[in-house]
């Protein structure tokens, strides 16, 4: 399936210094200032790993929901126990209730929050993030099955295993009244 099966326009946000590929961009905007789009005009809001970023967090959400319509939806996935990345422009971590606060602040409902990974998983990810950087030529091959195991294992340890204050990150979802 390709995109259109699920949407009829979609617009690329990003701003002009991102350091991401810029291909899809159709529009180059600062997030932390109002967004150049009319009121009310959006059916959905999209942004993955993008709020630690923003200097200005809340008033992007103000922004988010000033340009959904109503029932619009937002969908946002953030970090919570990750390394600092892009630096200098990495503020912020949030929690699940700091998420709720800021959603809450901002008009929106039907709020849903949910863990992408559980301690083992996140820990797996952490490890396999940090030794990457000694997978240079044939080391890469001792790595790999190392790898393989620790994320094939992972889920199944975090489901008999539960510790969701202890997450990589989380989605989010919520809707405009």
């Amino acid at each position: 399936m390709n995109k259109i099966d699920f949407l009829t326009q979609n617009i690329g946000v990003d701003w002009q210094n991102s350091l991401h590929n810029q291909d899809n961009v159709d529009v180059f905007a600062n997030l932390c200032n109002q967004l150049p789009f009319e009121e009310n005009c959006a059916d959905t809001v999209v942004s993955f790993q993008v709020m630690e970023h923003l200097t200005e967090p809340d008033f992007f959400l103000s922004e988010c929901y000033r340009i959904l319509k109503s029932n619009g939806r937002i969908f946002i996935t953030v970090p919570f126990m990750w390394h600092v990345h892009e630096e200098p422009n990495d503020y912020f971590r949030y929690t699940r209730y700091g998420l709720e606060y800021l959603l809450k602040k901002n008009g929106f409902v039907d709020i849903e929050i949910k863990e992408n990974t559980g301690f083992w998983q996140m820990w797996v990810l952490k490890f396999n993030y940090h030794t990457l950087r000694f997978a240079r030529g044939p080391l890469k091959y001792f790595w790999l099955p190392i790898w393989w195991l620790g994320q094939t294992i992972s889920p199944f340890l975090d489901k008999y295993d539960k510790h969701p204050q202890e997450t990589a990150s989380y989605t989010v979802l919520a809707r405009r009244p």
